[in-house]
Order: C-alpha cells, then sequence, then structure tokens
C-alpha cells in the first residue's frame, strides 16, 4: 500500500507575513484601480455612447454603433476605416520591429558589460551612471558644463 504525504500546512509565521504583506499592499492596489482602472473602464463605457467632450453628462448608450455599424447599405465605423487598420498595421510594425532591436541591443550591451577586458569598469560606469542619475540631475548638470560664461 502506497504512502501518500499530506501537504504541510504554513507555519503560523508564514501566514502573518503573507496577512502583513497584503496589509502593505493593499493602499498600492486601491491607488493603482483608481488612477489606472477607473480612467480605462470609462473610456471603454464611453466607447460605447454618443459622448463627446463639451457634454459627457448627457451622453446615450449606442453599442457598438461606434465600432461598426450598418445604414444606407453602407458600413461605417472605426473597424470599417482604413485609415484606422492603417494605424493598427503600422503599431504592430513598430511594436514588433523595436521590441526586436530593443531585445537584441540589450543582449549585446549585456554580453559586453559582463565580458572581461581592460577598462571594463570604465564602461560599465560610463553606461550605469546616466541610468542611475535622474533625467533632471543630468540636464542641469549638462546645462552648467555646456554654459557660455563658467562651463567647459
Amino acid at each position: 500500500m502506497a504512502n501518500i504525504a499530506t501537504p504541510a500546512q504554513k507555519s503560523q509565521l508564514t501566514r502573518s507575513r503573507v496577512r502583513a504583506a497584503w496589509l502593505f499592499l493593499t493602499p498600492m492596489l486601491i491607488l493603482l484601480v483608481m488612477v489606472a482602472g477607473w480612467p480605462l473602464f470609462r473610456t471603454i463605457w464611453f466607447s460605447f455612447t454618443d459622448a463627446n467632450l463639451s457634454d459627457l453628462s448627457n451622453a446615450k448608450f449606442i453599442g457598438f454603433e461606434n465600432y461598426l455599424a450598418y445604414n444606407d447599405g453602407e458600413w461605417y465605423g472605426v473597424l470599417a476605416d482604413g485609415e484606422w487598420w492603417n494605424a493598427v498595421w503600422n503599431t504592430l510594425k513598430f511594436s514588433v520591429v523595436s521590441v526586436t532591436l530593443e531585445t537584441i541591443l540589450g543582449m549585446v550591451v549585456a554580453l559586453v558589460l559582463n565580458a572581461s577586458f581592460p577598462g571594463r569598469s570604465l564602461v560599465r560606469a560610463a553606461v550605469l551612471i546616466p541610468w542611475a542619475i535622474p533625467t533632471i540631475v543630468s540636464a542641469k548638470m549638462w546645462g552648467w558644463m555646456m554654459h557660455d560664461q563658467f562651463g567647459i
């Protein structure tokens, strides 16, 4: 007869840590829903109405008419618009090319930074310092260096 082991129960310490983690994460999750979720929901909702920016309160629900509708023998709406499909195609092409190139470039930079060669520390510093310094500090430093009176 085979012995089937029962899974070990979580310890009190593990449960306490999980509870504390959720307690600390909850305010951030609420804020994330308010900042990102609510506008996304409203945008999707407004896409199913005839709302315009000058009068959002009197928007009427029209269903999928903004996307695709048939009237007087002709299709209209976003899905019937050739320019919209052209924009979608351009976005997809741009996304594929940029993600591919960024991945390759990132891999090359990582391999260079990991390789052993003379001056490796200098190259690492040259790559990582601009990334680590906040943009505003970097911009201010460049402004001081390029100043026509007392710059370099």
